[in-house]
């Protein structure tokens, strides 16, 4: 088994067999975090095979003050991140038919919890796909990626203000979807 340093010392001296290591052993978790960002697997491919051109064009940036996998995460999320904006139709900034208050939760955190134990981890990833694209790269940034507001707003764009209040809403979307599909399961 080699270690992620020999790896990357093949890699830098762009010799196949290391680079198909790299591949591999990091493949299903960049997917990961290509498919979380994405609204289907066919964006997640496209967005997935960039973070791969990039990590590879990238290897000598590596300097090896956190983990190989680590470094190569924050490049898809970066990539992942950049794809959805170019793509987006809409802007990230609150309309002005858009309220600013904090929208208020229909159910209680413990009932959340305790209903989220009945949805599979897939099921869970299909409704953070379902949200509109602002949401979704708003709440994987914040509850996934760990993001502040403040780091959301830089990356975005956008004030604050917009990034808590997008996250907000898409809380609210994905607490009315956890209610459709928990209904759908087991009834009112």
């Amino acid at each position: 088994m080699y270690t992620d340093q020999e790896i990357l010392n093949g890699c830098k001296k762009q010799e196949p067999f290391f680079q198909e290591m790299l591949y591999k052993r990091y493949a299903s978790k960049m997917l990961g975090v290509c498919l979380r960002y994405a609204p289907d697997r066919e964006v997640a491919n496209d967005i997935f095979q960039e973070g791969f051109i990039k990590v590879f064009q990238n290897l000598d940036t590596f300097k090896g003050e956190s983990a190989l996998g680590s470094w190569m995460y924050r490049i898809f999320m970066t990539t992942s991140i950049n794809y959805i904006q170019r793509t987006l139709k809409h802007k990230f900034e609150v309309s002005i038919n858009e309220n600013l208050n904090p929208i208020e939760e229909e159910i209680s955190e413990n009932e959340r919890e305790h209903w989220l134990n009945h949805v599979s981890q897939e099921e869970a990833l299909q409704m953070v796909q379902d949200l509109p694209e602002k949401y979704r790269l708003i709440i994987n940034m914040y509850a996934i990626d760990q993001l502040s507001h403040s780091e959301i707003s830089l990356i975005l764009g956008i004030n604050e203000t917009s990034s808590r209040s997008q996250l907000s809403r898409a809380r609210k979307l994905l607490g009315d979807q956890l209610k459709i599909k928990l209904e759908k399961k087991f009834g009112k």
